[in-house]
């Protein structure tokens, strides 16, 4: 695997104390990178634990999706067709002008839990992407579905595990679900401080559809480059694992960064 700038994080399914400060070890799995190491942070499980959304997501723009196998080859398609919700999961966004290629793929647990996993991911990436098509013109699509064979004995070895196997795949996300028992994170992504020389990686745990969803915009942030708000700070931002399940809102430090970075996913 080639070397990566990077910055793990974790949302981790152990509880923390509200409000407090510090960083939690997961297993003691350290990497060095070229600039440097993978610190790991925990984040409690969001209170109503597993949560599915309710009616239908607000897809921006009808896409036929390829199904790819193991090996990366076609076997169907299935089109996802533009739907604008009025339920409360829709913010109504139009469809973002810049267009972020995805590769979603699921692992063999998370496939064995749910038949209508192809559905699901999609539904969980269209879901995910709301804040970024309202406050940065940013839309998310779903081009390929795949499934995929997690290994490792944690959280941080599954995503390596996971950039292993689709590094240098055409696409400019690739999102990884898992409901791998080993692992013990709600989500976990590479927080690139410069533009990743590949795809930009990302696993979430299966917390239900909204739950996950909301553990993916956190990951899908740090794609950007986005760091952690302090927790106990009161600031009101996805980052801040205060409020990352019950706010829809970056902060100003986060949002000017994201701005300036979405260059690197053209």
């Amino acid at each position: 695997m080639k070397k990566r700038s990077l910055f793990f994080t974790l949302l981790l399914s152990a509880s923390l104390i509200p409000g407090a400060a510090g960083v939690a070890e997961t297993g003691g799995h350290e990497h060095t990178h070229e600039t440097k190491g993978i610190h790991k942070e925990a984040l409690p499980k969001p209170k109503e634990g597993y949560k599915d959304l309710t009616g239908k997501v607000h897809i921006e723009k009808t896409t036929k999706t390829k199904v790819l196998d193991e090996k990366g080859n076609e076997t169907s398609t299935i089109t996802f067709k533009k739907n604008v919700n009025n339920g409360k999961f829709s913010t109504q966004a139009s469809t973002g002008k810049q267009k972020i290629s995805v590769l979603a793929v699921a692992d063999k647990q998370y496939r064995q839990k749910h038949k209508d996993w192809k559905t699901r991911i999609v539904n969980i990436v269209e879901e995910a992407d709301e804040m970024f098509n309202r406050d940065h013109d940013i839309d998310f699509v779903v081009e390929a579905v795949a499934p995929w064979s997690s290994s490792g004995s944690n959280a941080s070895d599954i995503l390596d595990n996971l950039a292993d196997k689709f590094e240098g795949r055409p696409y400019k996300f690739v999102a990884g679900f898992t409901a791998n028992d080993n692992f013990e994170a709600g989500g976990i992504a590479f927080q690139y401080p410069v533009k990743p020389d590949g795809p930009a990686f990302s696993v979430t745990f299966d917390l239900g559809t909204e739950n996950t969803a909301k553990a993916q915009r956190h990951e899908f942030s740090h794609n950007f480059g986005v760091e952690h708000d302090p927790q106990g700070s009161g600031i009101r931002c996805i980052m801040n694992y205060d409020y990352a399940y019950t706010v829809d809102v970056w902060d100003a430090e986060h949002n000017s960064l994201i701005e300036k970075n979405k260059v690197w996913y053209q």
